[in-house]
């Protein structure tokens, strides 16, 4: 069973952790990346719509976490910012229940695109097939964007509008 919730501060060090574990971030990326909106969060600084939940087992071990938000260059577009699984409870379905949080909390603000960016490094290969299996298209890639050699990937899933609108957002 996993528990789903907004992490407190004391939370912080044991997601740093979970960052770190993943063998995807140094010590220092993962403060900047995740630590920092943890801060913000905890600060009740986080701009309106942003949002941070983490996994926790019933034994409450830390499992997982997700950090999404609107796009204030789009419109009725969210991304997808971080979002990560310990290797040990990667399969068992806490991603899965992280990212249906998150396309709600996106829907029920009237989102109609989500976006996620990723790299093309092959330690994200088992990410990208899970947002293929989430309903997301491959949408792009920016060849050499994190690295030489180390392409962006963009994915995207998209929810018709219901009443068939189009939005009235001025394009510049």
């Amino acid at each position: 069973m996993i528990n789903l919730r907004v992490p407190t501060p004391s939370d912080t060090p044991r997601l740093l952790e979970l960052a770190i574990g993943s063998e995807l971030f140094t010590p220092t990326g993962a403060a900047d990346l995740l630590g920092y909106p943890l801060e913000q969060l905890h600060a009740n600084a986080l701009a309106e719509g942003h949002a941070v939940s983490l996994a926790e087992s019933t034994e409450g071990e830390l499992t997982g976490w997700i950090y999404y938000a609107p796009d204030t260059n789009a419109d009725a577009v969210w991304n997808v910012w971080w979002i990560g699984v310990s290797a040990k409870n990667m399969g068992n379905g806490t991603a899965v229940q992280l990212l249906k949080r998150a396309e709600a909390a996106a829907q029920n603000a009237g989102a109609r695109v989500m976006v996620i960016e990723t790299s093309d490094n092959d330690l994200l290969l088992r990410a990208r097939r899970f947002y293929l299996r989430e309903g997301y298209a491959e949408c792009g890639r920016i060849p050499h964007f994190y690295a030489e050699g180390e392409a962006k990937v963009i994915f995207s899933k998209h929810w018709p509008v219901a009443d068939g609108s189009t939005s009235q957002r001025s394009r510049s």
